[in-house]
């Protein structure tokens, strides 16, 4: 992936926790988005603009990333710096880079682009960002083009999708009292491994946590308390093996849909013995 020439500030981040691996001793691509939580005390500390806003909404993600970054071990030394920008602000939404680094090649491993929206706690309704949040945006600005720059087109639901059910615990929420944004990316891939290992998919007839997850684009619909039974559906494209399709239903709305891009090729097994 290729690097970014302007890197301020730079975070350096701990080694990923050991609860972030999966069972097959790599990163999976939640481990990893869990992971970048570790530099925002860091970010508060240097007046990140988010300081400012009281409640946000993730509504739209992508990623990319290196199937380096799924292939460190837990056992393995690495050194990785977070560096996290702004590259576009609306009148209540805005978007944030997270971009994660191998910090002495300095080769970009992860990059995802959040939109969020400024939420009013009261009301529950979009609100315009305080003006000390544009303010200080300029600190942080990021030249980068920008990953999301449409709507995504609705996943069709074919007859024969792949279903599971997913039930919901207290730990799965935030602050916000509903699911973090981020354990729709776990959901999708605990419904990959089952339909994978039960032969569902073309080409990925071992357990698909194996194969590292290249690209992601997501739209957050609604929203899911603790305690809800969720269906979770899963299903390939018809051309291209590489791409899986997620859909999360609370009762009869749609919630959540995602389109993952998987390597065509497992990454090494991991030794992950102390």
């Amino acid at each position: 992936m290729a690097t970014k020439s302007k890197l301020y500030p730079l975070v350096s981040l701990p080694r990923p926790a050991w609860a972030l691996f999966d069972r097959s001793g790599h990163l999976p691509i939640h481990g990893a988005l869990q992971y970048t939580v570790d530099g925002q005390a860091e970010l508060s500390r240097l007046e990140f603009p988010t300081n400012t806003l009281k409640q946000a909404f993730a509504i739209r993600e992508k990623t990319k990333c290196s199937p380096k970054l799924h292939q460190i071990g837990f056992c393995q030394d690495c050194n990785i710096s977070m560096h996290v920008s702004i590259p576009m602000i609306g009148k209540t939404s805005y978007s944030i880079f997270h971009d994660l680094f191998d910090s002495a090649t300095m080769e970009r491993m992860l990059h995802i682009e959040t939109k969020l929206v400024n939420i009013n706690p009261e009301t529950r309704r979009p609100s315009q960002l305080p003006s000390a949040f544009t303010e200080q945006y300029t600190d942080f600005k990021s030249d980068y083009p920008v990953l999301i720059t449409d709507a995504q087109e609705d996943l069709v639901l074919p007859t024969n999708a792949f279903k599971t059910l997913i039930r919901t615990r207290y730990s799965d929420t935030d602050q916000n009292s509903h699911v973090n944004y981020s354990e729709y990316y776990r959901f999708c891939a605990d419904c990959a491994s089952e339909a994978s290992r039960s032969g569902y998919y073309r080409h990925y007839a071992d357990d698909i946590c194996r194969f590292p997850v290249l690209e992601t684009d997501v739209t957050f619909i609604g929203e899911s308390p603790a305690c809800s039974n969720l269906d979770v559906y899963t299903w390939q494209d018809n051309v291209n093996v590489q791409i899986i399709n997620f859909a999360i239903y609370l009762k009869s709305d749609r919630i959540f849909q995602a389109q993952f891009l998987y390597s065509f090729e497992k990454s090494p097994r991991i030794n992950s013995r102390f």
